[in-house]
C-alpha cells in the first residue's frame, strides 16, 4: 500500500522532536483526573480568567462596541456604557475599514501601532519610530541607549508584550506587538512576509492591545474605576506570590525566590538520590515523576522544570500564582504535606 501524505513517517522529524512540557504528560493525566471526577488546580498554565480573575471593565465595554456596533446607534446606549468607552469604541471603528470582521493590514491597523510606539516611547523616553509588524514598532530602548555606542547601534533586540500575560490576563484575546531594533531592514521584510501569509492578526485583540497601552487617563469618566480594579488585581497577585513563596520555602528540600515581577513560580526541589533512581527505573525523568505524583495525591497541575531545559541534574517545577487569594494557603499546606511525605519515602 502506497504511503500516504499524512502518514507518520512523513511528518518532520522536527516536528517529531517537539515538546511542549505545558500541555504535555502533566496536563494530560490532569484532564484524565478531572474526567474521572477529581478536583484539579490547574496551575500549568498562565490563564488568570479561567481561575477567577474579573476582567477589567473598560476595555470589555470598548470591544463590545466594537463588535457590536448598532449599539451605537441605539439612543440608549449612554445608559450602560460610559461616554469615554463610547468615544474610543467610534473612534476605533473609524479607523478600521469593515469592522472588527474585516482582515487589517498584516503589521497591524496602523493607528495602534502608533499607540503602541507612543506607549514605547512614554516608557523609555525616548522618540519613537512607528515601523514593523502585528501591532509592533521600532523604537530604541532607553536601556540600550543608556550603554552608548556601539551596543545602542549596534546590539539586535526583540521585545515582546502582550495582553496575556500582563495583569490584564486576556489570554483568549491573543493579542500582542513585536518591536525590533537594530534589525536590518531586509531582514525585517522577511518577518513581514512571513507574517503576511497569514493575512492579518487578530483585529478584536489588537483593540484590546490598543486599550492596554492607551488606557482611561485623569478626568475620564472611566478613570477611578480602571486604576482601581487595575490596582486590586496587582495587589493580590502581590500577596498570592508571599504566601506561595513563604509556603515552598517552608517546604523540605524547596527553594524559592520571591516571584517580582510574573505569575509563575519556580521553585528548585533538591530531589534525593532514591528518587531519581526510581525515576529512572520508571524511565521518567525525576522532575516529571515528582510532578506526577504531587498531581495524584492534591491535583495541583504543575509543569515539571525539565520542560525548559534546565540545568543537568538541577530539578524544579513551574506553577502559576493564579489560584483564588483565599485558597492559596490550602493549596501551599497540601503542597507541603505531600512534598514533606515524599521526601520522608525517599529517604531525604
Amino acid at each position: 500500500m502506497s504511503q500516504k501524505a499524512l502518514d507518520y513517517e512523513s511528518i518532520n522529524e522536527n516536528v517529531k522532536k517537539a515538546q511542549y512540557a505545558v500541555r504535555g504528560e502533566l496536563y494530560l493525566r490532569a484532564s484524565e483526573l478531572q474526567k474521572e471526577g477529581k478536583k484539579i488546580i490547574f496551575t500549568n498554565v498562565g490563564n488568570p480568567h479561567a481561575l477567577g480573575q474579573k476582567p477589567l471593565t473598560f476595555p470589555r465595554q470598548v470591544v463590545a462596541l466594537c463588535q457590536a456596533p448598532f449599539l451605537l446607534e441605539d439612543p440608549n446606549v449612554g445608559l450602560i456604557f460610559p461616554a469615554d468607552a463610547i468615544a474610543r469604541a467610534k473612534s476605533y471603528l473609524s479607523l478600521i475599514p469593515g469592522g472588527l470582521v474585516a482582515y487589517s493590514d498584516s503589521r497591524g491597523i496602523p493607528a495602534i501601532r502608533k499607540e503602541v510606539a507612543d506607549f514605547i516611547g512614554r516608557r523609555d523616553g525616548y522618540p519613537k519610530v512607528i515601523k514593523i509588524m502585528m501591532i509592533s514598532t521600532r523604537i530604541l530602548s532607553f536601556v540600550l541607549l543608556d550603554m552608548g555606542p556601539p551596543i545602542s547601534n549596534e546590539l539586535q533586540l526583540i521585545s515582546f508584550h502582550t495582553v496575556s500575560k500582563g495583569y490584564w490576563g486576556e489570554c483568549g484575546q491573543r493579542g500582542g506587538y513585536f518591536e525590533m531594533t537594530n534589525i536590518p531592514p531586509r531582514t525585517v521584510d522577511e518577518i513581514y512576509k512571513v507574517a503576511s501569509i497569514s493575512l492579518s492578526p487578530n483585529v478584536p485583540a489588537q483593540i484590546f492591545m490598543g486599550l492596554m497601552v492607551n488606557p482611561p487617563k485623569p478626568g475620564d469618566f472611566s478613570y477611578d474605576q480602571y486604576i482601581s480594579e487595575s490596582k486590586g488585581i496587582l495587589e493580590s497577585l502581590r500577596r498570592r506570590a508571599r504566601i506561595m513563596t513563604d509556603g515552598f520555602n517552608s517546604c523540605k528540600n524547596v527553594v524559592c525566590n520571591f516571584t517580582e515581577g510574573a505569575m509563575y513560580s519556580f521553585p528548585q526541589i533538591r530531589l534525593p538520590p532514591r528518587a531519581i533512581e526510581s525515576a529512572k527505573q520508571l524511565g521518567k525523568v525525576p522532575d516529571v515523576l515528582y510532578c506526577l505524583k504531587l498531581l495524584e495525591a492534591t491535583g495541583i497541575s504543575t509543569v515539571p522544570g525539565s520542560g525548559f531545559g534546565q540545568k543537568e541534574g538541577v530539578f524544579h517545577l513551574r506553577t502559576t500564582i493564579l489560584p483564588a487569594e483565599e485558597d492559596m494557603p490550602e493549596i501551599m499546606a497540601s503542597f507541603k504535606k505531600f512534598n514533606d511525605a515524599f521526601m520522608e519515602e525517599y529517604g531525604a
